[in-house]
């Protein structure tokens, strides 16, 4: 097993430490909480019991009360993610594996930290893949009359991959397109990436476009996520499907084209496919075969 706690935010994987307001009518008093580290990843192995340790720290200068609650993200097709909070203690999932010596609340005096100590015991079955589970420490501020008061939540985003086979991680390439923009002479490639494994995975993907059989651009593809965050791969979660994009830096004329698709997902190379299209004086691509896949070596994991 391995554990590896990070001090510093890691942005690409969203918003570690949280903060959030519930408003409620009280005097307006200072409050502020932390839970450290703001991330921490844990590779383990069905049956594997491993700890970790959190640190809660109450900044205000009086006692508070804080609740320790559970959620977790999901990604949508984009490659955004959002927080999911668990409204139903009836919810099962891996925060299920969980046990805090601290319980769901506890009290810390002013200026104090409480050292927690977590214990996950990962299940012998159905516990494969990558999991995430968001833990937040809220502070409940006492309430009064009249006035504003925040109620402040950290949290530590806990990260952990349960080791499976080492087969290839399947995954499937949808809807190949070609788009032309007319007024612009720009092209973009678009298709979709399945990731139809139970693990979270790095997806550098490029388009290979060849006319009359003359290599005309090699163009990466990548998430509107990525893009936006001038990242060079895609991150995608477990059993979701994205949609990938990319720009042709040159004008294409009307006419037959090939698409060969290469890349790697999760440190293993992709099987590369060939796509068969024509494009029509509209700018609109249209496939004239299923995938090819030309490519059927053994697993050759990144090094």
């Amino acid at each position: 097993m391995k554990i590896n706690e990070l001090s510093k935010p890691v942005y690409n994987y969203g918003i570690l430490t949280i903060f959030w307001a519930a408003l409620v009518l009280t005097l307006p008093i200072e409050v502020n909480a932390s839970i450290t580290p703001p991330r921490v990843k844990i590779e383990a192995k069905p049956r594997d019991k491993v700890t970790f340790n959190l640190e809660v720290k109450n900044k205000n200068n009086t006692p508070r009360d804080y609740k320790i609650a559970y959620s977790y993200y999901v990604q949508d097709s984009d490659g955004f993610q959002k927080e999911i909070k668990l409204e139903d203690k009836s919810q099962e999932g891996p925060w299920d594996w969980i046990v805090l010596d601290s319980g769901e609340t506890f009290k810390l005096d002013g200026n104090q930290s409480l050292p927690i100590r977590g214990t996950l015991k990962v299940p012998s079955r159905n516990s494969h893949g990558f999991h995430n589970i968001l833990i937040t420490a809220t502070e409940m501020t006492p309430r009064k009359k009249t006035g504003v008061t925040l109620n402040y939540a950290s949290g530590t985003l806990l990260e952990l991959t349960v080791s499976g086979s080492k087969k290839r991680p399947k995954t499937a390439i949808l809807n190949p397109m070609i788009k032309l923009d007319k007024e612009s002479g720009m092209s973009m490639v678009h298709l979709d990436f399945d990731n139809q494994s139970t693990f979270k995975g790095r997806l550098f993907i490029e388009v290979h476009l060849r006319y009359n059989k003359r290599l005309v651009a090699k163009i990466p593809l990548l998430t509107n996520q990525s893009q936006k965050s001038n990242m060079l791969y895609s991150l995608v979660f477990p059993n979701n499907l994205v949609h990938t994009k990319g720009k042709i830096e040159k004008a294409l004329e009307p006419g037959d084209y090939e698409m060969r698709v290469v890349g790697k997902f999760n440190g293993v190379r992709l099987r590369s496919f060939n796509h068969k299209l024509s494009i029509d004086e509209s700018g609109q691509s249209v496939i004239e075969d299923t995938a090819d896949e030309i490519s059927k070596n053994d697993i050759k994991e990144e090094s």
